[in-house]
């Protein structure tokens, strides 16, 4: 892809990975939430090998954080080079069509309509706190007390807002306009992360869910994408060679798997450092290696599945809930075939109902960016 053009960029592999990411999670949610209601094959230990992989599957939220950061801010970079400025009207409004609409709609459900359904239950939850984009605060505070689960996938949407618009008032504070000024943002956020972790190793739900503890990953997102624009970093990537591609994905793959095992006392302050710098390379690789041994949205399937993501995401523990506790009632919960179909059931219902989401309700919205674009 040519670099520092004016024109609006396409980011291969993109839609892919976002859905990667998306899948991941699921996969850790169905491991580890209702664990309790599954046969002894649960504790088997070829079943607790497998877990070794899909525990990590949290991790898809530090993707979707990286992969966000880069978007955003390479887009916002466009558009500074087109226009000699940033529209943040149109920023602002950008970020709300594409995320208040089925962010509310997820939380009012959970609030007022999801304690009169069967199997519902009334949450622990502060809704003041989930109308200000608050809820990943509303987590540390209260999560541990809730039972309902699917309202906690919120959190990480939180966080994007809390980030962007903060980001958003900022730019129009200290005018954006030196690129340099975007680098030395970047790596000030990094660093305060670091900080604050430092403060609090001991306290593993701040650690977990605080935006000081986790927006590093966004601004690690917006560092490599200021690389790419500014230094050319996609050039490096672009000559790789294929044997270097590969060895580097199994170094990360290794890496991620011993995430938390890595770093102690006071170091552990820096271990977000390692999925954002392999998650970095995963998306500089995808997007503009030409010798990658795979590009994943070649995976049938994942490019269009990659535009129901946000949905995807925050639909899926709903159905976990459900399906778990219809298993539960039906005794299916006895050996692995079962649990095989609960995971099957709970990927076919989010996914038709994301894409009845993406097209019935989102698009809609989606179609009223054309109004503000940069």
């Amino acid at each position: 892809m040519q670099q520092n053009t004016v024109s609006t960029p396409f980011f291969p592999n993109l839609n892919g990975l976002r859905f990667a990411g998306a899948l991941a999670v699921m996969l850790f949610h169905c491991f580890t939430l209702h664990r309790d209601i599954w046969g002894d094959f649960y504790n088997t230990q070829w079943f607790k090998a497998i877990g070794l992989v899909l525990n990590k599957g949290h991790l898809g939220v530090a993707l979707f954080f990286v992969l966000s950061g880069f978007l955003i801010t390479y887009l916002l970079l466009n558009e500074l080079a087109r226009n000699g400025s940033i529209n943040l009207g149109h920023y602002f409004m950008r970020r709300i069509l594409r995320v208040w609409p089925l962010y509310f709609v997820v939380t009012l459900f959970g609030f007022f309509i999801f304690p009169h359904l069967p199997y519902g239950v009334e949450t622990v939850h502060e809704l003041w706190r989930y109308l200000i984009f608050a809820s990943n605060i509303d987590e540390i505070i209260v999560g541990m007390k809730d039972n309902i689960n699917f309202l906690t996938a919120t959190w990480t949407i939180s966080v994007e807002e809390q980030f962007y618009l903060s980001w958003g008032i900022l730019i129009a504070l200290l005018r954006f306009r030196n690129k340099n000024t975007f680098l030395w943002f970047f790596l000030s956020v990094i660093a305060g992360t670091i900080v604050f972790r430092l403060f609090h190793l001991n306290d593993e739900r701040t650690l977990y869910f605080h935006t000081f503890s986790v927006i590093s990953d966004l601004a690690f997102g917006g560092l490599i994408a200021w690389l790419v624009y500014y230094k050319k970093l996609s050039a490096f990537f672009e000559q790789l060679p294929r044997w270097s591609i590969l060895l580097a994905y199994l170094v990360g793959g290794a890496l991620l798997l011993s995430e938390g095992k890595l770093l102690f006392g006071p170091a552990a302050a820096f271990a977000r450092l390692i999925p954002e710098t392999v998650f970095a390379f995963i998306i500089l690789e995808q997007v503009y290696a030409n010798h990658s041994f795979y590009k994943i949205d070649r995976i049938p399937g994942f490019f269009e599945a990659g535009k129901l993501t946000y949905g995807f995401y925050l639909f899926h523990c709903i159905y976990i809930w459900y399906w778990a506790h219809f298993f539960k009632d039906h005794q299916l919960t006895s050996n692995f075939g079962y649990y095989g179909l609960y995971v099957a059931l709970v990927f076919i219902s989010t996914y038709a109902t994301a894409w009845l989401s993406f097209r019935y309700f989102e698009q809609p919205f989606l179609r009223l960016k054309r109004f503000f674009r940069a």
